[in-house]
């Protein structure tokens, strides 16, 4: 029993055919209760009264699939202690406050946000991002496109921003082993086991050239093992962890070597030839920026690495670069919140061959597996769903969604949102409400809640963040009147 009020005759008709319509299209049957108003109006009251000859009309039996079409949605409720302000709650306007950092609440902070182009991904991470750094939480952002839509946030607040590309005095050094802060995981847990510095990083070195050359032989793995140690003991390190001390300079490492060392040890045999050729492009080519030694820093509390400027098979590697810095980064202190943002994640799952997009998979999912136990968050946004499910049969696009408590759903293209109905297990009136997503509007999928929502942003972070074409010349055009009145006083 369905009550409809308004102010005005014809406002009530206009609501009467809009209910119709909307319980339509969940396949539901509705008619009018003519001639027994007063019957009908007595027995939607409260009172648990409903008059026998409607309730004998109007009864049937249904089904529990049925019945959970008419409460499409879990909770209508999410206000955190001390979290962000998101947006508010489209169907009563409360506010939407998250603190995905709670560990009473949230299994782990870790956040997928799922969007077609143009549905606001962007947008909702920059607003996160700015709203957590207000709070102190150091951010990480990895942007592998459009890395110019995160300038005019990082610059108001006072971030770094890193261009990594042929282009950019910008350098991080693949083949350097960081020093990592480890004071506050010695005081928790004293004196660790010494694993072998130089070896972790020769694992994720081969990552990194299994993305450079995805058909790399066996054989290629073994000698390029062997050379890559070689280049290391030129520099006096080896897998004892004190030998990368520098004598000359206490507290410090020594002088990593760079790709351009490694490829004058790979030429000197005939069996790395071939490997040798395709490192030249990084070391005298067009990209040997990527030969030289680290430049930058990640000491600053909102930095983003922009690895929009490089294409092909170098973005992947270039975003594998960029995750490696900032994962050593993300480490150091357990007790410190921080949060590492992937935008378009499907990039470094698709693109390489299939061993070096496994591995680059693989290690991405660590990230998400294990960034909880050093107090951090991983969150990914990805709009190319087919990419980010399909590799190995969808087990790494899944162990992130898997591994990534909160998930916010944004407009999706037909096929797509069934792909994540399967996967996030939502109803059938969520996927219809989620394909017609005005921008701007998700769902967030959290603890069995699912709510929808509207983001809110305020003017200055609009301004900030904002990539809709329109707004951004009303912001150009607002400048330029400031600049000629400047000029005129």
């Amino acid at each position: 029993m369905i009550t409809i009020t308004a102010p005005t005759e014809d406002d009530l008709e206009w609501k009467v055919s809009e209910m119709k319509k909307l319980l339509l299209s969940q396949d539901m049957n509705v008619c009018n209760c003519h001639f027994r108003g007063e019957q009908a109006f007595l027995s939607s009251l409260p009172l648990i009264a409903p008059e026998k000859k409607l309730y004998e009309r109007s009864k049937r039996n249904l089904l529990t699939g049925g019945a959970a079409s008419c409460y499409p949605f879990t909770s209508y409720e999410m206000c955190d202690d001390n979290g962000i302000l998101l947006g508010v709650n489209k169907y009563n306007s409360s506010l939407i406050i998250v603190d995905i950092f709670n560990s009473a609440v949230y299994k782990n902070a870790n956040m997928a946000i799922l969007g077609t182009s143009g549905a606001g991904k962007t947008f909702t991470m920059q607003l996160m991002a700015l709203r957590m750094r207000r709070k102190g939480i150091p951010i990480f952002i990895v942007a592998p496109l459009k890395g110019h839509e995160f300038h005019r946030a990082c610059a108001n607040v006072g971030g770094e921003f890193i261009s990594i590309s042929p282009a950019s005095p910008h350098c991080i050094n693949v083949m350097e082993i960081r020093r990592v802060d480890h004071t506050v995981s010695e005081l928790l847990d004293g004196p660790g086991i010494q694993l072998s510095e130089l070896a972790t990083k020769i694992q994720r070195l081969h990552i990194f050239f299994s993305l450079l050359i995805p058909d790399m032989s066996h054989e290629e793995r073994q000698l390029l093992d062997e050379a890559m140690i070689r280049t290391y003991n030129a520099k006096g390190i080896t897998h004892d962890n004190a030998s990368l001390e520098d004598p000359k300079r206490a507290g410090q490492y020594r002088e990593m070597p760079v790709l351009g060392d490694l490829y004058e040890i790979l030429k000197q045999s005939p069996d790395t030839l071939r490997m040798a050729h395709i490192l030249n492009r990084l070391v005298n080519g067009s990209a040997r920026t990527f030969s030289q030694q680290t430049n930058v820093s990640l000491k600053n509390k909102y930095t983003v690495l922009d690895i929009s400027s490089l294409t092909g098979d170098l973005l992947t590697v270039g975003m594998f670069v960029a995750l490696d810095f900032v994962w050593d980064r993300a480490k150091e202190d357990r007790t410190e919140e921080k949060t590492i943002f992937i935008d378009e994640c499907w990039q470094l799952l698709s693109g390489a061959g299939a061993t070096g997009t496994r591995l680059a998979g693989d290690f991405v999912l660590e990230i998400f597996k294990t960034i909880r136990g050093y107090g951090g968050s991983a969150v990914c946004a990805s709009q190319d769903l087919n990419d980010f499910f399909n590799l190995d049969e969808g087990r790494f696009g899944k162990g992130i969604i898997n591994n990534s408590k909160t998930k916010i759903i944004l407009n999706l293209e037909d096929d797509e949102a069934m792909r994540v109905q399967d996967t996030l297990h939502l109803s059938d009136a969520e996927i219809m409400e989620i394909i017609h997503f005005e921008r701007g509007n998700g769902l967030i999928s959290t603890n069995n809640n699912n709510i929808m929502v509207e983001f809110k942003a305020s003017p200055l972070e609009k301004d900030l963040i904002t990539t809709d074409r329109r707004e951004l010349r009303n912001i150009v055009n607002r400048l330029r009147q400031q600049e000629n009145q400047t000029s005129a006083g």
